[in-house]
C-alpha cells in the first residue's frame, strides 16, 4: 500500500501485534517497517494514539455497538477510527470512514464492514465541529464522557488508585498531563556551539526545547553538539551533585545518557549493565569516554570504593506513559511484584559500593511510591538527604530520584 494507506496498514499490524503480546514496542515496529518519513509519523501517532486512548475510544464506540463482547478486528477498527475522528483536526472524517471499511476488507473481514461502516458514521456525527481542548477529550461532546477517570484517560485502575493521593494539581489536569508528550529537549555537551533553529520554544542553560524533532535531530545532535536528553534525567544528574574527578558507577547505565552526561560533568565514569547489547547503546553515547562492564547489578564484580553510584532501576515507567504508552497496560500487581524486589536488590547492591564519605543516588521513570520511596526510604543504614518528584508537563517526563548517605 502507498501514501496514507500504508501508515494506516502499518498502524493495524502493529496493534494486531501489540494486542497478541507480540510487539512490545509499537513505535520501535512501525520504524523498522521502511515507510517514508511522514507516512512514519502518522503510523507512530495512529497506533500509539490508540494505545494511550483505547479505553476511552471503546466506551465511546460503545454507545453505538450492541451490548457484550466485540470481535477484536471491529475495535481495532473503531479504535482508529475514533483516533483520527477526535484527536487529529487535519484527516477528513470522510478519508477516516473509508479507511476504516478498507482495513477490514484487507483483514479478511469484509462481514464486520456494515457494522464499522454504520458505527463510523454515527460517530461523525457527534463529533464537535470546534475543539474545546487538548486531545480526544477536546473534539468528544461532555454527555458522551466516562465518569470514570481512568477510562478518561485511559489508565488502569490501579495505576490510577495508587497515584490519586499524590497528584499536584487538579485531578482532570494531573491525569491529562500523564498523555502530553513533552517538548523534544536537548542538552548543550561542554564547549560545543549553542544549537540554532527556528522550532526552539525554549532555553534553560544547557537545555533546549523543540518543537521540530526533525531538526533538532538533523541539526545540532547530528553534529554532536547536543544530546537527546529528557529534562527530569537533569534533575537526577543536579541531585547528584557530581563533580569533576569524581570516581562514579553507573549501575543500570544503558541507554547511557546518564553516564554521558556525568563524563561531561568531568567524571570517571564506569558504566555498567547486564545485557551486553544494551551496553551497545552505551558506547554509542559515550564513545571512547568512560569504561564499560557487563555485570548482573545484583551480584556485582566490582569492590567499594566509589565516589558516586547511581542505580536507575528498572519500573513501571509509569512517568513516561506519553512515550511508552505501552507501560500503562502492564502495571498490575503481578508486574509490580516481579519489579520491587528486583528495585530493592539493585539498591542494597549499589550501596555496598559506595566508598566512605560517598553518595547512593536512586532513581526511576516511576511516579509509583511503591517504587520510589517505598525502595529509598527502607535501605537500612543509610539516610535521605534529598529527593524530588518530576510530574509531567509539556517541559519534562515524569520520575523520581532520592540522594542518600550512609547514617
Amino acid at each position: 500500500m502507498t501514501g496514507i494507506d500504508a501508515a494506516r496498514a502499518a498502524a493495524w499490524d502493529a496493534l494486531t501485534g501489540f494486542d497478541a503480546g507480540t510487539i512490545d514496542r509499537v513505535a520501535d515496529w512501525i520504524d523498522a517497517c521502511g515507510l517514508d518519513q511522514r507516512d512514519n509519523a502518522l503510523a507512530r501517532e495512529l497506533a500509539l494514539g490508540v494505545v494511550r486512548h483505547r479505553a476511552l475510544y471503546d466506551f465511546v464506540a460503545a454507545t453505538f455497538l450492541r451490548p457484550g463482547p466485540q470481535p477484536p478486528e471491529l475495535l481495532r477498527t473503531l479504535r482508529l477510527l475514533c483516533h483520527q475522528l477526535f484527536a487529529l483536526d487535519r484527516v477528513p472524517p470522510h478519508a477516516a470512514v473509508d479507511a476504516a471499511v478498507e482495513l477490514l476488507h484487507r483483514a479478511g473481514m469484509s462481514k464486520l464492514s456494515g457494522v464499522a461502516n454504520a458505527v463510523a458514521r454515527k460517530l461523525v456525527t457527534v463529533r464537535d465541529p470546534e475543539r474545546h481542548g487538548d486531545g480526544p477529550l477536546g473534539r468528544i461532546p461532555e454527555r458522551m464522557l466516562p465518569g470514570d477517570p481512568a477510562v478518561r484517560h485511559g489508565l488502569p485502575k490501579l495505576l490510577l488508585a495508587d497515584l490519586r493521593p499524590y497528584l499536584p494539581g487538579p485531578e482532570e489536569e494531573s491525569l491529562a498531563a500523564l498523555n502530553r508528550v513533552p517538548h523534544l529537549c536537548t542538552r548543550q555537551r561542554p564547549g560545543a556551539p549553542a544549537p540554532v533553529g527556528q522550532s526552539i520554544v525554549r532555553r534553560d542553560g544547557p537545555w533546549t526545547w523543540w518543537d521540530d524533532t526533525h531538526e533538532a535531530l538533523t541539526g545540532p545532535v547530528a553534529a554532536g553538539h547536543s544530546v537527546v536528553q529528557d529534562r527530569s534525567q537533569g534533575v537526577v544528574l543536579d541531585l547528584t551533585g557530581a563533580r569533576p574527578g569524581e570516581l562514579v558507577l553507573d549501575l543500570c547505565a544503558a541507554p547511557g545518557g546518564k553516564a554521558l552526561a556525568l563524563v561531561d560533568r568531568g567524571c570517571r565514569v564506569v558504566a555498567a549493565d547486564a545485557a551486553f547489547d544494551r551496553l551497545r547503546q552505551v558506547r554509542r553515547a559515550l564513545g571512547d569516554d568512560g569504561r564499560l562492564l557487563v555485570q548482573d547489578g545484583r551480584r556485582p564484580a566490582l569492590a567499594a570504593g566509589f565516589d558516586l553510584v547511581v542505580v536507575d532501576a528498572p519500573c513501571s515507567n509509569s512517568g513516561v506513559l506519553a512515550r511508552r504508552p505501552e507501560a500503562r497496560w502492564r502495571y498490575d500487581e503481578a508486574h509490580l511484584a516481579s519489579l520491587e524486589p528486583l528495585q530493592r536488590t539493585l539498591l542494597l547492591s549499589g550501596s555496598s559500593l559506595v566508598g566512605p564519605g560517598g553518595r547512593l543516588v536512586y532513581s526511576t521513570c516511576s511516579l509509583s511510591p511503591r517504587e520510589n520511596q517505598g525502595v529509598a526510604h527502607r535501605l537500612e543504614g543509610w539516610r535521605l538527604l534529598a529527593e524530588r518528584t518530576t510530574w509531567p508537563d509539556p517541559w519534562q517526563a515524569g520520575g523520581y530520584a532520592a540522594l542518600l548517605v550512609r547514617r
